[in-house]
């Protein structure tokens, strides 16, 4: 399976030495070179140790021995061997500029490695000694890409001195390549890819009681094969993982995007097929899946593209295939590779690493928002050094606790590891939202009811429409700090209204909801709710207005930032009665209305003991059966708002008056009075 790598070079160094010198330095450097080439560094170093040992002043030797230590990561001692290089012999060679740049920018020297980039840019092949057009190629490819992450990290004061990050514990980690962390909504399973096995296959980890992370192990035979499976991603709902085969007998295009039902309690893996409709005959891999289901992330380098790799997305249609895939446009992709992306569940917040966007060096990651207009995307943003090196990143995913686990080659040996630090908050997903894990019952049987239909609202807009599976399941992600109502309708089913007010809170990092429907005709118990009126529009409207008030204060006045506001609230300001006004039209209070509502009601000694009287009205302008049923809204949604901070409804009574006359502007005539009496 095709991932970003490190290009591997061959380099001859050797030239002839003067017949003064003994023939064992002459078989010891050649073979410096062959073991180089084999990527046995180790013993290419004591080989070229040795000729500097009878030769100090060697300069092939010096700059063999300053890509020996460049490529075992050891960048100080790189860096130096090059100096030296430069100050005896600086035509020696125009690669040896790059590889000194490297050196320098691995060690966050961004100043040095600037120079020594532009001097390799601007330097003419004849002023030098030694050929090597394979390298040089190479070089010249990348050299425009690593100049702009010299400028960008110098603009940006990048020196490597932030919050570092951490290597993952136990045995997460080998000494091959570990990259593409996936976690399950609530944090506790782990899922990667490693090359711990000669190729690439799909590992997992749970987290224990002491939130420390068990032996890795292989996902199961039923998708890992003595090819290349990996760069997995589990639907937020954790029930479906999305992964990429290559070789396999049906794959289109090398490499292509399957799925595979995945029970993680009981380590089941079921129904792996190919994702039908998005696999082309060129690369397809690394899928990332929206809440929701219906939209996939996912890279190729097929026809149509910008650059090496692209990501594109597609929408999975009624019929269950995936419809033709859209590149994801120039702001997004460039002319490198754009790979790993990872769709939060807000929907609107993408992470993705890149090899075209200037950063710290190599392949960064990034995160770009989707704009209002659903197609469009704000310009990729650089997620700095809290997260990105000089060093490779690719492949991202936040915890529910808002810890980033990302892949880096940071290492001293140059593999891909997992590590994990804080999300700078600046960088964190738009939108706080609440995962919700919904069930849906039979009242009587206590058993599944499949294929129920969930209609979702807030704010009298409709969040979506679900469906419940064959264990009576539906998964939902909706911002945090809102009311909802969901409507749950079955055949043969008495329709179900219910609303909440979800709010994102620590530890608790999935919310579930039990809903039993009760079957039509079924005789009541003596506690069962009365049964819901038929759901034309107009009721259902009446029905959950006040669940869908807005309100950010919800049982405020059971916390403690209440007594911080009571204390806050000058006793003097204490008073019985207010008056809310309103626009033409509207009948919802506002949060200007509710901050002053809190600023009556804060002051009184013991607010749950307040009686509360609400009264609405509205102008005599137009219908006067339309004004009555304004005035009668505006005083429900003053009592809906005090019930949700946590007033009991007995204390509380309202009434419309609707339309008034009075020789007061009509403005003032739409409003609601509201006064208060204590208990005593």
């Amino acid at each position: 399976m095709r991932y970003i790598f490190i290009q591997f070079l061959l380099f001859a160094f050797f030239v002839n030495i003067a017949t003064a010198q003994s023939k064992i330095a002459q078989a010891n450097m050649k073979d410096a070179e062959l073991l180089f080439n084999q990527k046995k560094y180790d013993a290419a170093k004591t080989k070229v140790q040795a000729v500097l040992n009878e030769k100090a002043d060697f300069v092939a030797a010096i700059r063999l021995m300053g890509l020996i230590e460049l490529s075992l990561g050891n960048y100080k001692s790189s860096s130096g061997y090059y100096d030296k290089l430069f100050a005896m012999k600086p035509e020696h060679s125009r690669n040896a500029f790059y590889e000194a740049a490297e050196a320098y920018l691995k060690q966050y020297r961004y100043d040095k490695a600037l120079d020594y980039y532009l001097l390799f840019k601007h330097a003419q092949d004849k002023d030098y000694k030694t050929e090597e057009l394979f390298a040089q190629k190479n070089y010249e490819r990348n050299i425009d890409f690593n100049i702009a992450n010299c400028e960008y990290s110098l603009e940006n004061e990048v020196n490597g001195q932030n919050d570092q990050p951490q290597k993952l514990k136990g045995n997460i980690n080998s000494d091959e390549d570990e990259f593409m962390p996936t976690l399950t909504s609530d944090g506790k399973f782990l899922i990667f890819t490693s090359l711990r096995s000669g190729n690439e296959n799909i590992m997992v980890a749970r987290k224990d009681k002491k939130g420390e992370w068990s032996n890795a192990k292989s996902i199961g035979n039923a998708i890992n094969t003595k090819r290349n499976e990996g760069m997995a991603k589990f639907t937020t709902c954790g029930r479906r993982v999305y992964f990429s085969a290559c070789a396999w007998e049906n794959v289109k295009g090398g490499c292509d995007v399957y799925m595979a039902e995945y029970d993680v309690k009981n380590d089941v893996i079921d129904k792996v097929e190919p994702a039908n409709g998005l696999n082309s005959e060129f690369w397809d891999s690394q899928p990332s899946i929206s809440c929701d289901g219906t939209t996939m992330y996912f890279v190729s380098n097929r026809e149509g593209g910008l650059g090496g790799t692209d990501i594109w997305k597609s929408k999975l249609g009624a019929n269950g295939f995936w419809g033709e895939p859209v590149n994801l446009g120039s702001t997004i992709n460039t002319a490198g590779d754009e790979e790993t992306p990872y769709i939060a569940p807000d929907g609107i917040s993408l992470y993705f690493s890149s090899t075209g966007h200037p950063g710290l060096g190599d392949a960064d990651l990034f995160v770009t928002y989707l704009k209002e207009d659903g197609i469009s995307w704000s310009t990729p943003k650089n997620l700095g050094e809290t997260i990105n090196s000089p060093f490779r990143e690719a492949g991202l995913v936040i915890s529910p606790e808002g810890r980033a686990y990302f892949s880096s080659a940071r290492g001293a040996k140059g593999a891909l590891d997992l590590y994990e630090n804080n999300m700078p908050s600046d960088l964190k997903p738009k939108v706080d939202v609440v995962l919700l894990d919904g069930y849906i019952l039979d009242d009587e049987t206590k058993m599944p009811v499949e294929s129920a239909t969930v209609r979702v609202r807030s704010s009298n807009k409709n969040v979506g429409n679900y469906s419940s599976d064959k264990d009576g399941r539906f998964f939902l992600c909706v911002p945090g700090g809102a009311s909802y109502s969901y409507i749950i309708e079955k055949g043969g089913y008495e329709s179900n209204i219910n609303a909440d007010y979800f709010e994102k809170t620590a530890g608790e990092f999935i919310k579930k909801i039990d809903i039993k429907l009760i079957k039509q005709g079924a005789v009541k118990k003596p506690d069962d709710k009365p049964e819901p009126e038929p759901l034309d529009e107009t009721v259902l409207s009446d029905k959950i207005d006040s669940a869908l008030v807005d309100v950010k204060y919800d049982q405020l006045l059971k916390k403690e930032e209440f007594i911080a506001f009571r204390e806050s609230v000058p006793k003097s300001s204490l008073r019985k009665n207010l008056s809310l006004y309103f626009d033409s039209d509207t009948m919802n209070i506002n949060e200007i209305h509710k901050e002053a509502i809190l600023k009556m009601i804060a002051p009184h000694k013991d607010p749950m003991k307040l009686k509360v009287k609400i009264t609405g009205f509205a102008d005599d302008e137009g219908d006067k059966q339309y004004n009555q049923y304004l005035s009668d809204k505006r005083a429900k949604s003053v009592n809906d708002f005090l019930i949700l901070i946590g007033m009991p409804p007995a204390q509380i009574s309202f009434t419309g008056k609707g339309p008034v006359s009075t020789g007061m502007a009509k403005h003032q005539n739409r409003r609601v009075e509201i006064i208060l009496t204590e208990e005593q």
